[in-house]
Formats: structure tokens, sequence, C-alpha cells
């Protein structure tokens, strides 16, 4: 778990969300993902906990939980998880004893070229796999969207706020917030872009998440960027003038 802080460098204590690039795009060398999960409530961090668990044993990989000190700070009431046994998993590679059968070794030195290709390859297909079973993401009033804003973790908290007072001012906004930061829910942003609207990036750091929206979009849709640096955090004020500015730029009002 990741409770991620202000920096560079120590830090403080204050909230930020500058360790996407880390969580999602590298930390060690080789071609590798971990799977990345962004509680956005209390609640959702002892879901996603479990959930952290079990993905893990499944996939037999990294999962790293991604929130920032907003979140890890915060008190919300909350039902602890009933933490049952997921289900057997087959585990050849356990050290279950050698009657019988040759002694399993499982190391991860190839010094062939060729074999550490097909490690590759083979870890290669387990990401496949994962990305087409494991995206997960919440979505709000996207349905009629001209804008929607795309935001994780607290930063979609102060959003939310701020798409209850543009709805309200009949700004035909919605609300996008990925579950999985990877596998990153891109086919889902896709298809909203090629419904036409726009995109409005929330988040606390210089602009990370905003990089996954655009490569989802893949050129289709305007998108745009609220940061907010260092520890400080956005209020929904702040995300409700972008959203404003945002429509000014498109030059579309709602027609509700």
């Amino acid at each position: 778990a990741n409770i991620q802080r202000g920096g560079p460098g120590l830090g403080g204590l204050t909230p930020s969300q500058a360790d996407y690039f880390q969580a999602t795009k590298g930390g060690g060398h080789g071609d590798y993902h971990p799977i990345v999960l962004a509680p956005a409530s209390v609640q959702e961090m002892a879901d996603l906990a479990g959930l952290a668990f079990v993905l893990a044993d499944r996939y037999r990989t990294q999962v790293m939980i991604l929130a920032d000190a907003i979140l890890g700070q915060m008190m919300e009431p909350v039902t602890l998880p009933t933490m049952g046994h997921p289900g057997a998993v087959e585990k050849p590679w356990a050290t279950t004893g050698a009657a019988g059968r040759k002694p399993n070794l499982i190391n991860s030195l190839g010094l062939l070229p060729e074999e550490l290709e097909a490690i590759n390859r083979r870890l290669q297909e387990k990401y496949r796999r994962i990305e087409a079973a494991e995206v997960r993401y919440e979505t709000e009033a996207t349905a009629d969207a001209e804008l929607v804003i795309v935001a994780y973790g607290t930063s979609a908290r102060v959003a939310r706020s701020a798409l209850a007072r543009a709805r309200a001012a009949g700004l035909r906004v919605g609300l996008f917030r990925p579950i999985t930061l990877w596998p990153f829910p891109s086919a889902a942003l896709r298809e909203l872009a090629a419904g036409g609207r726009s995109f409005l990036v929330v988040e606390m750091s210089a602009g990370q998440l905003v990089e996954d929206v655009r490569l989802a979009v893949e050129g289709r849709a305007r998108v745009s960027l609220f940061a907010k640096l260092n520890g400080t955090i956005p209020n929904p004020r702040e995300v409700y003038e972008a959203m404003v500015a945002e429509f000014a730029g498109i030059g579309r009002r709602s027609l509700s």
C-alpha cells in the first residue's frame, strides 16, 4: 500500500497523487505490471485490501493499493468485509515435496536471451488475461454528459461535489472514476470519447493520470488537466470553475 504524500524527497504529511507513474509505469526494471487499486473511501480501503490478496493469489503477481494521505488519516464508518477463502487456486509451483516427481526448481536466472524471452512472453500473456478480466471503474451521469471528469481517490470525491453543482447549473457533466489504475479502463474511456465527449482530468500531481487518459482516447477527444501540487487539495469550487472554463473552451453549453 502506498498512501501518497507530497514530495519530492521526504515530503510532508499532506496528500498527493504524484506516485501514479511509480505505481503504474515502473518502480523496477523489466516488462512487468503490478495490479494497482485506487480506493476513494475508508470502506473501499478495507474492501480493496481483501481483493488485493485474492488477485495476488489468483495471478501470482504484485498488487498495490494506491491511496493518499487524506484517506490514510480519514475517519469514516466502515463495515469490515468477511474475509472468506476465495477458493482454491492451483499452485503447481508450491513446495509440497518431490515424492514421485522431479524436483520443482523455480528461478528467474536465465542466461540465454531465448530463455528470458520465453519467460517474458508468458508474463505478457498473464498481463493480457488480467487486462481482460480485472478492469474496474465507476461512472456517474456520463450517459448524457458533454464533459466527463476523470479522477481517482480523494480527487474523485471532490469532483463528485463539483459535479452536483454543475448539474444544478445545467451543465452536462459526468464523472469517470478508475478503480484499477492498472489495468487501466482504456476501452471504457475510448467508448465515451467516441460519443463526442470531452474530458477534464482532476488530479493532485503535475499531470500523470492525464497521460493514460490521452492514450486511451487516442486523439478522438479533447483532454484537459486541472492539477494541484505538493500536498494542496482541490476544492469543489475550483473544480466547478474549471468545468465552466472547459465548457467555454469547447464552445458548448447544456441544452437542458
